[in-house]
């Protein structure tokens, strides 16, 4: 009997070891499976996190891309229609067939609210307008306000921007105060900033946008601000840094603006000495050619404008540049052509923003609406009915020899600077 007891006690010891191996295995196995699954969802969710990202992403991109008229997208181009920017004016970007101005925390139906279409900017009924298929977002658009300065943090100890409206007061949802923008607060300004007016202003305001980038069962929400590059500040008709040589023909520099906007210029600013031995008629306020200290850095200024730009590598004549709906951006590297002069530009009629750094030369009959812009010598060769610009001209100096015309339009100043690339100013995930 005590043998057979020997015997036995092993079995025993076995199964008890069996069994707990087995629980140890089933405890282990529990948590694997517990782990692998939180893994699984923590993936899942981050994915969907990426998704709505990028969503969002996408719609900041189409937000910029429409707030510029290029040719071949004008049709979708979204901007405020009014002569001055209204405070009020929001715009969205929808994707969605489904989608309502109810899902938007921000929605006021003191604003505009539109919802742009091909031939209808004020369109307010919802319905898809986006470019994008498939991409779950929408986007709103609107002018940054001194509201939206102050719930950043705007104070007087603290600015933001220029206050030139004269008041301190608070603002709110229903009362959003001056738009912001972006420019030259006054006619000495040489760098520009963000700053508010309660008179008209050739610059245009900054461009607050908002995307939603939406999936199953969350959102991620991302906010920029965006500004078209003012270019240089608008101090007169015609300026140049350096001399000024007028020994042509008959022709006249106009600083009152054409479009009636803003206020006068001087015909003619400089920064060096001034020669006139032709019959040009001069008006604008002052009426007369004003010499001015402050140095404009238009080497800069032409970096900053020329991103995008449809690039000149040969003469240009009895060409059409750009169009009256459509205004371009072209750029010319002044040392790389072989006359002296610069790019030669002649018999021609433009739109938009010439670029030139270096020499460039305008000869014969020349029509251009918008901006010229060369860092070097503008020669101006005009014959027949001559060189006729409507905008504005700067450059490092200007030596004229024939029929002479400019005439300061702000209107045109702007519409050609809508052609240029926004600028992202800030950026940030707010949800």
């Amino acid at each position: 009997m005590r043998q057979e007891q020997r015997c036995y006690q092993p079995r025993g010891f076995a199964l008890v070891a069996v069994l707990l191996l087995i629980a140890v295995v089933s405890l282990v196995t529990a948590t694997v499976l517990q782990t692998t699954s939180t893994e699984i969802q923590i993936s899942g969710n981050h994915k969907q996190a990426v998704q709505e990202f990028y969503a969002a992403e996408a719609g900041l991109a189409e937000a910029r891309s429409r707030l510029r008229k290029t040719r071949g997208t004008e049709a979708y181009f979204i901007g405020d229609p009014a002569v001055s920017p209204d405070p009020l004016w929001t715009a969205y970007v929808v994707e969605s067939v489904g989608w309502s101005p109810s899902v938007d925390p921000e929605h006021s139906p003191h604003e505009t609210n539109v919802i742009p279409l091909p031939g209808n900017p004020t369109n307010t009924v919802a319905q898809p307008n986006s470019l994008q298929t498939g991409l779950p977002y929408w986007v709103k658009i609107r002018h940054k306000t001194e509201y939206d300065a102050e719930r950043a943090g705007h104070r007087s100890a603290t600015p933001h921007y220029v206050d030139l409206d004269g008041s301190h007061a608070r603002h709110g949802k229903g009362n959003r105060g001056n738009v912001v923008y972006f420019g030259y607060p006054s006619a000495t300004s040489t760098v520009p900033v963000s700053f508010t007016t309660k008179t008209p202003t050739p610059w245009l305001p900054v461009e607050k946008t908002v995307a939603h980038g939406t999936a199953t069962n969350g959102t991620v929400v991302l906010e920029e601000e965006v500004f078209h590059p003012p270019g240089p500040n608008q101090l007169g008709a015609l300026y140049a840094s350096g001399t000024v040589s007028l020994t042509g023909a008959s022709g006249e520099i106009n600083g009152h603006d054409a479009c009636g906007v803003v206020g006068s210029l001087p015909p003619v600013t400089y920064g060096a000495a001034f020669t006139n031995s032709s019959t040009i008629r001069f008006d604008g306020n002052p009426a007369s050619p004003q010499p001015s200290s402050h140095v404009l850095a238009l080497a800069a200024d032409l970096v900053a404008l020329n991103a995008d730009a449809v690039v000149l590598n040969q003469d240009q004549i009895n060409q059409h540049l750009g169009t009256s709906q459509v205004p371009m951006t072209f750029f010319a590297k002044g040392g790389s052509f072989v006359q002296p002069q610069g790019i030669r530009i002649q018999q021609t009629r433009g739109f938009g923003i010439l670029l030139v750094d270096g020499d460039a030369t305008l000869e014969g009959e020349v029509q251009w609406a918008g901006m010229i812009l060369v860092t070097g010598t503008l020669f101006l060769n005009g014959r027949g009915s001559g060189i006729v610009i409507h905008g504005g001209v700067w450059a490092g100096r200007i030596d004229q020899t024939g029929p002479f015309t400019v005439r300061y339009d702000s209107c045109l100043l702007q519409a050609a600077l809508l052609a240029v690339p926004t600028q992202v100013r800030t950026w940030k995930e707010v949800f």
